[in-house]
């Protein structure tokens, strides 16, 4: 039951590990070992594990897996194919990795709908022209990328082929000015909401939002799903394709749990709005701080930034990021991290002081060579931190 591309047998009783190849072994086998286990003990049957995204873990053999039910795969796959009117003569391009839910969401679309699947990694890593010359040659009609790649797409300034009507676009933030950007070039982007915790989106955009490229569209939830608001203002979910239980291994040894609520709903980490069957996502808890008493949303700032970013070059928003570092006298400080020049690093945070608060500005910069990321290019805060 080792990571496989091979297609899921999605009747089978079997339990399925995909974890990444490319991860050292001794924590590839770690986690490994932490879900066998774990199916063992508890008898788990038709079950598929999955890491989340790792950004937060102070190791890779700490992330969390969560364990999906094959019907819940079914049933998030079963929603985004109506939600984008999918049908058998539909070629998705594959991009995402099979070991995340994104990647496995695409596979088991096409696989219940009837449409092809064409993989458009170039020796199994993201390559813009490539992928461009995939949709054109196999003449693609529906797609899923992270915003990190609709940078890249703009940044080419390459134009929508004709064939390709809807891309969904998940996850991280997708900011205005990219959405504007890329919509101008003809590219159907549909934003979307969603987590390893649901089987990939729960909200995304409608196609009937593509009539127009000015305003953001609204994120509709997907007919498997539902949302509300606690007291405290963190977004709530049901929905047909929600985890079972997560898995992890921590320094008191490995533990197991499902923090779903009695009455099946479970509690994100975002906060948000829910307004006529539409999701408005503000940024998760730990991203509010304060810095010398007053309050800010340092995902807010990171948008802010990007925004200052790909004004100035469509290239640069991937290279700089803002975060909230510990401060003796404030409490908390905004800091940079670029991979820019100290030149184009001082333009860029030159704009972004004209748009954000006195306390908001960045007080220190650092220079890296790289900045580390997920293989779907989310930023690993917690290496960036040790690093820093």
């Amino acid at each position: 039951m080792a990571a496989t591309a091979k297609p899921l047998d999605l009747h089978s009783e079997e339990n399925e590990i995909l974890l990444n190849p490319r991860w050292p072994q001794a924590d590839y086998q770690a986690l490994y070992q932490l879900a066998r286990q774990t199916q063992e003990s508890l008898q788990l049957q038709g079950h598929v594990w999955i890491a989340t995204s790792g950004s937060t873990a102070n190791s890779i053999s700490a992330t969390k897996l969560v364990a999906l039910s094959k019907k819940a795969l079914i049933a998030s796959a079963s929603a985004v194919n109506r939600h984008l009117q999918s049908h058998a003569q539909d070629v998705w391009t594959q991009v995402l990795p099979h070991f995340h839910v994104g990647g496995l969401g695409v596979e088991i679309r096409a696989a219940l709908s009837g449409a092809k699947v064409v993989p458009a990694l170039k020796d199994g890593r993201w390559d813009v022209h490539h992928f461009y010359q995939t949709l054109i040659n196999e003449k693609c009609t529906l797609s899923a990328l992270v915003p990190t790649q609709v940078y890249d797409l703009v940044a080419q300034n390459y134009r929508c082929p004709s064939d390709l009507r809807a891309i969904v676009v998940g996850g991280g933030a997708f900011e205005m000015d990219l959405y504007q950007k890329a919509r101008a070039l003809g590219w159907p982007v549909l934003p979307s909401y969603g987590m390893s915790e649901t089987a990939s989106q729960i909200a995304t955009a409608s196609l009937a939002s593509l009539k127009q490229s000015e305003n953001f569209p609204e994120m509709g939830l997907l007919s498997h799903a539902k949302a509300r608001l606690n007291e405290e203002g963190y977004l709530e979910v049901w929905a047909e394709s929600l985890f079972s239980l997560y898995a992890q291994n921590t320094p008191e040894g490995p533990r197991h749990w499902s923090p779903r609520q009695d009455d099946g709903w479970f509690t994100t980490e975002d906060r948000g709005q829910v307004v006529d069957g539409n999701l408005k996502i503000e940024g998760r808890s730990k991203d509010y701080i304060k810095i010398g008493g007053e309050g800010t949303n340092v995902a807010r700032l990171r948008s802010v930034l990007e925004s200052c970013a790909l004004q100035l070059n469509p290239d640069w928003p991937v290279k700089i990021t803002v975060l909230d570092m510990p401060s003796d006298r404030l409490g908390a400080e905004i800091q940079a991290v670029s991979m820019l020049s100290e030149a184009d690093t001082q333009k860029v945070l030159h704009l972004y002081a004209e748009k954000v608060l006195p306390f908001e500005k960045v007080r220190k910069i650092y220079y890296m060579s790289e900045i580390p990321r997920s293989d779907l290019g989310k930023i690993l805060w917690a290496e960036l931190r040790r690093k820093l």
